[in-house]
């Protein structure tokens, strides 16, 4: 295991981001709901050929791949502490998770589910619990794309060789509890539980779109914006609600 830490300089938008553009409303349809046999799932990401979906449980500490209706496929092996957002990074191969508390995102094989390689975070945050929420992985520019929950509310873009590059403050929600970058559209996608929304974002972190959701606790966002589909899971609910994009 190699751990390293980095200090490189960053980036910073002080300014907060604004939702000044036009917002559009969104809507969307349910088309499933399944309940998932982990406990408080936090994180998802499409797995290795888009052909599977990967989330966290930070009760269990564990990491799963589960199917499309959220059926677990596999537990891996890795068991870690305050597990909240989970990514597959296919040009490494690699799954990449974060733990809240520790402020540390931890590399892990794919097959295996060994640790591999795990990195500290230099974020200073005024509250432990509100430490780093989601992770998702940018083909665009081969970075990492974190959620720090809240206290500062962040949106960081970081790599394993530069550390933090560049850091946007983030107002337009309560919270911020999960991330997906859509690689084909050039979108962000993020989840607040507390305000039971979904935004939809330019690179920038920029508000373009916003959906609600009806249900508490979304602490993990993956979509398939090619077929218009969006998966979100409940930490509370422990389940896996599946929409259709309204056109």
């Amino acid at each position: 295991m190699i751990l390293a830490f980095f200090s490189a300089c960053k980036k910073k938008d002080t300014n907060p981001v604004q939702p000044d553009n036009p917002v559009t409303m969104g809507k969307l349809e349910k088309i499933g709901e399944y309940n998932l046999s982990v406990a408080e799932p936090s994180g998802l990401s499409f797995g290795r050929g888009g052909s599977s979906l990967f989330t966290v449980s930070d009760n269990a500490n564990k990491v799963y791949e589960i199917d499309f209706q959220g059926n677990v496929i596999r537990e891996l092996a890795y068991e870690g502490e305050d597990l909240e957002g989970v990514t597959y990074n296919p040009v490494d191969d690699v799954l990449a998770i974060v733990e809240e508390r520790k402020r540390e995102v931890v590399l892990l094989n794919y097959d295996t589910g060994e640790e591999m390689e795990r990195f500290d975070i230099a974020v200073k945050v005024n509250e432990e619990n509100k430490g780093l929420e989601g992770i998702s992985w940018s083909s665009a520019n081969y970075a990492y794309y974190l959620l720090n929950e809240n206290s500062p509310a962040l949106m960081m873009v970081w790599k394993k060789n530069a550390g933090i590059i560049s850091e946007v403050d983030l107002n337009f929600a309560s919270d911020y509890s999960g991330i997906f970058v859509d690689n084909k559209e050039g979108n962000l996608w993020i989840v607040s539980d507390e305000s039971q929304m979904l935004f939809r974002c330019d690179y920038n972190a920029r508000v373009l779109e916003k959906f609600e959701l009806n249900f508490s606790k979304a602490e993990g966002i993956a979509v398939d914006y090619e077929n218009n589909v969006v998966y979100v899971v409940s930490d509370k609910l422990s389940k896996l609600f599946v929409y259709k994009i309204v056109e």
